[in-house]
């Protein structure tokens, strides 16, 4: 009994030491507004990109800006663009989401580009004859994934995952998430797994800041959870 009960103050202490780190590492963490100079810097960036016909139309809503640096190292600038939406496939909206980071050191006119991470497609189910405009709630689909399948997916979420919940239990990552609130945030492709030539990814995201993954199966023209995997955000 005293072995269980060192056992279980040793796994609280080592707990606290953990978030005692996390908090030390978020106080770290400063952030800032754009200054006037990157805002207008980044607006004549982005309109002679549109005069170059390089995105398409033009965006839905104002840049936003992310700028943060833990301490002591230079600021890091990220614009996030927003396209308008437009019908992607009949049933289908889709939006994209391109992000820019700032170089200072840069000469002036080279300053914004294109950072690494690939642009987002946001999509939504919708009707052909309704125009799209922007939604609350969107899935982030990766291009790979066939838009049949995108859409197919979107219609039959609330299914799988309700699927997925009795696989939950099996899975010790899983088990305490069984019963809370998710949303489906993205679509991804999967690699086969157990025989089926085609897998997806469905991803989920809790009300706790957690994430599920349900893989779920393609077989003639259905869909079926075959696996789940979680973790926090």
């Amino acid at each position: 009994m005293r072995a269980m009960v060192r056992g279980a103050m040793l796994s609280a202490a080592l707990l606290a030491v953990v978030h005692a780190a996390q908090a030390a590492g978020a106080k770290n963490v400063q952030q800032r507004e754009a200054t006037p100079e990157e805002r207008s810097s980044f607006d004549a960036f982005y309109r002679a990109r549109l005069a170059a016909g390089q995105n398409g139309a033009a965006p839905l809503f104002a840049p936003a800006f992310d700028i943060s640096r833990r301490r002591g190292d230079p600021w890091q600038v990220i614009a996030r663009v927003e396209s308008a939406p437009r019908h992607y496939t009949q049933h289908l909206c889709r939006q994209i989401r391109s992000s820019f980071i700032y170089d200072a050191k840069a000469p002036r006119e080279e300053r914004w580009g294109p950072s690494a991470a690939e642009p987002e497609w946001h999509v939504w189910l919708t009707s052909p004859s309704v125009p799209c405009s922007a939604a609350r709630y969107t899935t982030v689909m990766h291009h790979a994934v066939p838009p049949a399948d995108v859409e197919a997916l979107l219609r039959q979420h609330r299914d799988l995952l309700l699927r997925a919940r009795l696989l939950f239990a099996g899975n010790s990552e899983c088990a305490r998430q069984r019963a809370l609130t998710f949303r489906l945030s993205a679509i991804e492709p999967a690699a086969p797994a157990n025989g089926a030539p085609v897998m997806f990814g469905v991803v989920f995201e809790s009300d706790r800041d957690t994430i599920a993954r349900v893989a779920v199966r393609k077989s003639r023209g259905e869909y079926a959870a075959w696996n789940v995997s979680c973790r926090a955000d």
